[in-house]
């Protein structure tokens, strides 16, 4: 943990507006990492964000001052995520979703937020429809940028888009174990892993860090010692010498890999829990959307390259019809829009803020 606190703290001084990072503690006893821009700025609206899977609040760094220009900005690692707590989560879509939701109406309260602009990225924006299914009164508008989780999934394969490597290489993994045990087995790698099969955040965050600052980020985030009473230290290298030693079977190996799906690593088995395959949800938000209530308006952002089904937009304007319902592409930017774009994004959801007060 205080290898991610450290490599946070180099993304997060490079911000210029006044801002505040702490745990904000919820009545069950587990912590919500949050970082607040701009406090002080009281007479509008807050905006909340919400990262996707595998991420954290450093990922926003190019938008959270542009962001908090006006309004005060809030972002926070969600529970089982980056720096919150690790709890175990209930294996069942259902139950895994609500804890998401519950922690998140408990961060609210704790923080004194009376409502908001909630932006959601990819898991974070199905968590934050999930939300203001559950909680319409605290939302006065709802941002999904590239949401995951929202059509069906076909059952033709061949209705099926291809997905990027990455995505292949992920949803392979996640078929055998919990889907970042090979980033924590890879021990002093794990950086150099995420650089090689996403070597394009280096590029989307060029401006700020020439080196590998944001690499480091997402490893360290995602490298956290697994929950539970195999979570002890080293045991992760010991994993990986039995894996990586050739004095051990094929049977061995494979006990090894069984050991690190049986561990509990928090968010991501609640997100396996929640997920079909990597690109569907076994409850898909298409099927409730029109359970938000209608007077919350929503904005769907897409990456016009994103590997997201973006005819989903359209979708949900059809399932809702008498609500305010906009849908746009961003040309230039595949899912992670507010990096690839982050310029063009943040006047988009200026603009949207601006609409609310």
């Amino acid at each position: 943990m205080s290898q991610l606190k450290n490599v946070e703290a180099r993304i997060l001084q490079c911000l210029q507006n006044k801002f505040l990072a702490r745990y904000v503690s919820l009545p069950n006893q587990n912590k919500i990492w949050t970082v607040t821009v701009s406090p002080e700025q009281k007479d509008r609206t807050p905006l909340v964000m919400v990262h996707g899977f595998g991420g954290g609040v450093g990922l926003w760094i190019l938008n959270m001052d542009s962001l908090s220009a006006r309004r005060t900005l809030h972002t926070f690692d969600l529970l089982g995520f980056g720096r919150s707590s690790r709890p175990a989560f209930p294996r069942d879509p259902e139950g895994a979703e609500d804890e998401f939701v519950t922690s998140i109406e408990t961060w609210r309260e704790t923080m004194g937020i009376p409502s908001m602009i909630l932006l959601g990225h990819s898991l974070g924006g199905f968590l934050a429809t999930s939300y203001s299914i559950k909680y319409p009164d605290r939302v006065k508008h709802l941002i999904l940028v590239d949401p995951w989780g929202f059509p069906l999934r076909p059952t033709n394969p061949s209705e099926v888009p291809a997905p990027p490597t990455w995505v292949k290489a992920v949803a392979s993994v996640l078929g055998r174990s919990n889907p970042l045990a090979v980033l924590r087995v890879a021990g002093p790698w794990g950086p150099g892993l995420v650089q090689r099969f996403r070597p394009d955040f280096k590029r989307k965050f060029a401006d700020f860090f020439e080196d590998d600052t944001i690499s480091e980020y997402i490893y360290h985030c995602n490298a956290q010692n697994p929950r539970g009473s195999l979570c002890c230290p080293g045991s992760s290298a010991v994993v990986r010498s039995w894996l990586t030693a050739t004095s051990i079977s094929q049977a061995q190996r494979f006990s090894c890999l069984s050991l690190l799906s049986s561990w509990d690593y928090s968010g991501e088995t609640a997100f396996k829990a929640m997920m079909e395959s990597f690109g569907w949800a076994r409850r898909p938000m298409l099927e409730r959307i029109h359970l938000i209530r209608k007077d919350v308006p929503i904005t769907m952002i897409y990456g016009a390259n994103t590997w997201i089904d973006t005819s989903t937009g359209k979708k949900v304007k059809m399932q809702r019809p008498d609500s305010y319902v906009r849908d746009l592409e961003i040309e230039g930017a595949s899912h992670h829009v507010y990096a690839d774009q982050p310029h063009i994004f943040n006047a988009v959801v200026e603009e949207i803020c601006d609409s609310v007060d």
